[in-house]
């Protein structure tokens, strides 16, 4: 089979979480995979996107040359299941799945893409639409009637995209309150969870304690994360 293609809308300050989420879900899943970082594309909308990286999920089903399916994910995630169920699930001839957050609109930070079924996904001439005003950032990444993207969304199961709780069907857990991210600081309810996820990513080789501190000196974790890892 082909790869399966694992977007992750990421930015520098969030290295360490993507890692981990990459390696969380590198091994529980047997079947090949392909990662992608989005970043670094050149827009020029004239609204400030939500993060660094926000809109740049859209540009997948081009990335992916408009065939076969993708999967976004936001960094600061950890997947505990095995993400070729999510790959192959039934999308009842939708183009996107994703968490519902209101009876029209969705959390798009895990979206399961039909590229094929996404043909008019052009992020550049919807950037243009935004800047004439005529259409909405805020509903375009929300999937709502006032974007043009609403009638391409359809349900996906919340347990793929579960905000800041665990439970014995979580299958990922969206770390979304950015302040108490377990990687920012101690006391997110959940950090354990986190701080075994990247112990188990040290001891696959995919990250060094070496590059944690390196992260540490840059800020972009806490101080203690090393020690209260080796604690979890």
């Amino acid at each position: 089979m082909e790869p399966i293609r694992i977007f992750v809308g990421t930015e520098p300050n969030q290295w360490l979480p993507t890692v981990v989420l990459k390696s969380s879900i590198a091994r529980r899943t047997k079947a090949p995979l392909e990662f992608h970082d989005l970043k670094g594309i050149e827009l020029n909308l004239k609204v400030k996107m939500y993060t660094g990286f926000s809109f740049f999920r859209y540009h997948i089903p081009e990335l992916c040359g408009y065939r076969g399916r993708g999967i976004y994910l936001d960094a600061d995630m950890v997947c505990v299941a095995d993400i070729q169920e999510l790959y192959e699930m039934d999308m009842k001839d939708k183009g996107a799945l994703s968490k519902v957050k209101d009876k029209k609109s969705y959390y798009t930070s895990c979206l399961l893409l039909d590229c094929e079924r996404l043909k008019h996904w052009n992020i550049r001439e919807w950037a243009l639409l935004i800047n004439a005003g005529l259409t909405s950032y805020w509903g375009i990444m929300s999937g709502d009637p006032s974007g043009i993207n609403h009638d391409d969304f359809g349900p996906l199961d919340p347990i793929w995209n579960h905000f800041d709780r665990y439970y014995d069907t979580t299958k990922i857990i969206h770390y979304t309150t950015v302040p108490t991210q377990p990687w920012k600081m101690p006391g997110h309810p959940y950090r354990d969870l986190f701080l075994r996820e990247m112990k188990e990513t040290i001891r696959a080789g995919d990250l060094s304690l070496d590059e944690v501190r390196s992260e540490i000196e840059k800020k972009h974790v806490y101080s203690r994360i090393i020690e209260d890892m080796e604690a979890s």
